[in-house]
């Protein structure tokens, strides 16, 4: 699979693509279900990664208060698919290319996919989940 292609794991769905439709390829895009765990994870820490939206069991503030994140823009989203296509991959220490995936396409891809999107309504509302989930 090259970073072209999306990955099944970026759309929403507690199956990887489950929720994927070719006739609308962005709704469901960069919702998926371990990309949520993974920015939770991120965002808050991973003793919340799992918990349901409304638990909260850290001991300390969160990692998006202690580095000052207030919002989740499309470089955190792009953090957050590499982070997961990685966790998933057949590689167990970083290098830019995983077989045909190169990591820097795609994170710039996302990071194009959401700022240049044919429908900005897409993408604001892409960001509202996102602040909204973590």
């Amino acid at each position: 699979m090259r970073a072209l292609v999306w990955p099944a794991m970026v759309y929403s769905g507690k199956i990887a693509g489950e929720n994927f439709n070719p006739q609308q390829v962005q709704n469901g895009l960069f919702e998926g279900y371990l990309l949520e765990r993974v920015m939770r994870h991120l965002f808050t820490g991973p003793s919340s990664a799992l918990c349901a939206d409304s638990e909260s069991v850290g001991t300390r503030p969160c990692n998006a208060r202690l580095h000052n994140m207030m919002e989740v823009e499309a470089e955190n989203i792009a953090y957050g698919v590499i982070q997961s296509r990685f966790a998933i991959g057949s590689r167990d220490k970083w290098k830019e290319e995983d077989g045909n995936y190169n990591y820097r396409s795609a994170y710039y891809r996302v990071i194009s996919t959401i700022r240049d999107a044919p429908d900005p309504n897409w993408a604001k509302a892409l960001h509202e989940h996102w602040n909204l989930y973590v």
